[in-house]
């Protein structure tokens, strides 16, 4: 039975349950809660069993007494706004937008307003459910502070085949990095596995023994003085993936406020960038439903653009 308290929720875990993931057996305990915003709680370590924190695959024994801190409903709260989008594809089955920087893709524990979300159910009339009603139609997702190209979803079907896609790497990403440093080599790979930090959870770190499998392509499409300008590939789609590995390897993302470097940090702030420099510029793949090829190119957004021409000045000026 589910207890309420100040802080959150509290219950015992009855014979029903045991056996269950955790998040299977509370997406079907808590009305209007879906599993992925159940799966994010527990990432944040909000969600306890016995008073220690687990895993979304933590099978539930009877007796276990699950804490749940700071709980807030999220599916029937996210209202339908009027926010504009840049809709650069579109058929019944699925729509690519262009995200603009400083939008959150969706609704989060606290800021349930203004997101790409809120826009879709303002705009669209159906939109997959797969994910619930907080993740309307989404099916991979941007940083808040990254723009450029993401695909959304108009039913559970067509979700289900483009999430397919993506974990099969058959949906091909590209994005444009502006990170520090200049590098010996045109191009290379980064294959290191990535994990939630252990000293800040909100961050991502590299991290082999508890990590997952990311894999990061690039290639060396424009230098300057100081930094330099990446084509970059994502193969997998794990959470800053672009941001912590480019950051390992000692050339962050300029703008990074998370991941950067008080180098990258100062020659953001002589740029006038306000954000990292990272865009969501190509995608390709073929279509689920139709089986056509889809290949789609975003063009850089202004302050991005702005930022190559004061460096391409720069270089210009330093090249006399």
């Amino acid at each position: 039975m589910i207890k309420k308290e100040d802080s959150g929720l509290s219950f015992k875990v009855d014979a029903s349950g045991s056996g269950q993931r955790i998040d299977k057996f509370l997406t079907g305990r808590i009305k209007n809660t879906s599993r992925s915003y159940i799966q994010n709680i527990i990432s944040q370590e909000k969600i306890k069993v016995n008073g220690s924190s687990v895993t979304k695959h933590y099978r539930l024994a009877k007796n276990d007494i699950i804490t749940i801190k700071d709980f807030e409903k999220s599916s029937t709260e996210i209202e339908p706004q009027k926010i504009s989008l840049n809709i650069v594809y579109e058929d019944k089955y699925l729509s690519v937008i262009s995200k603009k920087a400083g939008i959150l893709t969706h609704p989060t524990p606290g800021s349930k307003d203004h997101t790409i979300v809120n826009a879709l159910l303002y705009h669209y009339k159906s939109l997959s459910n797969l994910s619930g009603k907080d993740r309307a139609g989404i099916v991979h997702r941007l940083d808040k502070n990254t723009s450029g190209l993401l695909i959304v979803a108009r039913d559970d079907e067509t979700h289900r085949m483009l999430s397919d896609m993506f974990k099969e790497r058959l949906v091909k990403k590209t994005y444009a990095a502006l990170v520090w440093g200049r590098f010996s080599e045109k191009k290379g790979e980064i294959i290191l596995p990535i994990g939630r930090s252990g000293l800040d959870r909100k961050k991502m770190s590299i991290s082999i023994d508890r990590g997952r499998e990311a894999v990061t392509g690039f290639e060396l499409a424009e230098e300057f003085e100081d930094a330099a300008l990446l084509d970059v590939y994502p193969e997998t789609g794990r959470t800053h993936q672009i941001r912590v590995h480019l950051s390992y390897i000692d050339h962050p993302v300029i703008g990074d406020d998370i991941y950067g470097t008080r180098q990258s940090q100062k020659l953001a702030k002589d740029l006038g960038l306000t954000r990292q420099f990272l865009h969501a510029k190509k995608l390709a793949f073929t279509h689920p439903v139709t089986k056509k090829p889809v290949e789609l190119e975003d063009r850089l957004a202004g302050d991005l653009q702005k930022c190559l021409k004061e460096l391409r000045r720069r270089g210009k000026m330093s090249d006399k």
